[in-house]
């Protein structure tokens, strides 16, 4: 007999948590999980992608997550479904669905944090190791996410298990190669959403330190959306280097995207559960610049894989830009070595088979 699975997040828009949930709805065994997927408030570009491959997938339009009668309706919904596993991303999600989850009998109970999330309040806090207690694995993204709930929310290091975010390897073989320069302009991309903890602010600032040092040989592609889009745009013309940054928006397919990098930076400031843009663009083959910041120097080693500087450094995101495009054939090797990495430790195979296993663990433990 199958074992029932739902997945719980507040909804299904375009990011890194979106994308992990997505892999692994779709890449277990549907012969031994009856997977489905409910989002609490809305979808999303993910959600309708999910809907198209035939996920049970749902979005139950929560008003509020204070309203009394929606967390009766969460409760009959895994009476209903006759749920074996419930796993909750995201702190709304966390919270209500673990909480709904708890009274109505759930035999396994999974939280999985996907940032260290330095924002939250005593409140949030007190509230997370509460619920830690009838929490039976909670699912930490990097070793830095897992010491941010052990010192933080205080919770029981038995409870904690680090799994890695997985990529698909094969949606990037085709960019696996970096491409050779010769009197070539580079393209530097970042993948992130347009918000304040993704550091756009500084990588604007070091681009127009780049352009320069190298003149006409470098241009800037930001790709997603947010609540800072207008005041980025606002900045690059500001610093007089708007012809050279194009503002790409969310696109449905990254990966070819990435495809035309050369260079891919993240520069987030405050905060970084992994950093799943990066992992994207190295099982490309792209050289890549992070911050070290979070789970990052998880996956960057400094010089050899990838490139490390400091957050909110304007100059050493520069600087880290200008080395790669002036040094190329050491730049290209750490491409290939930033491949390398995640065949090793960063594959979809190897997530799903660490969650397979941790699912069957559960589940029997508590048969």
């Amino acid at each position: 007999m199958k074992i029932n699975i739902v997945h719980i997040v507040e909804d299904l828009k375009t990011g890194g948590l979106e994308k992990v949930i997505a892999s692994i709805v779709t890449g277990l065994d549907h012969e031994k999980f009856n997977l489905r997927v409910w989002c609490l408030a809305r979808g999303g570009d993910i959600f309708d992608e999910l809907k198209i491959k035939g996920l049970e997938i749902e979005n139950l339009e929560m008003k509020s997550p204070k309203n009394p009668l929606f967390l009766i309706k969460l409760w009959k919904k895994f009476k209903i479904n006759k749920i074996d596993i419930v796993h909750t991303h995201g702190y709304t999600a966390t919270t209500i669905g673990r909480l709904t989850a708890f009274f109505a009998g759930v035999k396994v109970i999974i939280a999985h944090i996907h940032s260290t999330y330095y924002n939250y309040n005593k409140k949030q806090l007190i509230i997370e190791k509460i619920f830690s207690l009838f929490t039976n694995k909670i699912i930490c993204c990097s070793k830095a996410v897992a010491g941010f709930v052990r010192e933080n929310e205080k919770i029981d290091l038995r409870k904690i298990q680090v799994i890695y975010n997985g990529i698909d390897l094969h949606k990037f073989e085709v960019v696996s190669s970096v491409k050779n320069h010769e009197n070539k302009r580079f393209t530097i991309g970042c993948v992130a959403s347009l918000v304040e903890h993704k550091g756009h602010k500084y990588l604007l600032e070091a681009a127009k330190e780049v352009l320069i040092a190298l003149p006409d040989k470098v241009r800037f592609m930001l790709v997603g959306d947010g609540v800072l889009r207008q005041q980025l745009e606002d900045q690059a013309r500001s610093l007089g280097i708007s012809e050279y940054v194009s503002f790409m928006g969310n696109v449905t397919n990254v990966e070819a995207l990435i495809s035309t990098f050369d260079i891919a930076v993240l520069a987030s400031c405050e905060r970084e559960g992994l950093g799943l843009a990066l992992l994207e663009a190295m099982a490309g083959g792209i050289p890549v610049i992070g911050t070290n910041v979070g789970g990052i120097p998880e996956i960057i080693e400094n010089k050899k894989n990838g490139l490390l500087v400091k957050p909110y450094d304007s100059k050493s995101i520069a600087q880290a830009i200008i080395l790669m495009c002036s040094d190329w054939p050491r730049t290209k090797n750490m491409g290939d070595k930033a491949r390398l990495t995640v065949e090793k430790k960063f594959s979809k195979e190897i997530m799903l088979k660490t969650i397979t296993k941790l699912y069957l663990e559960l589940y029997n433990g508590k048969k």
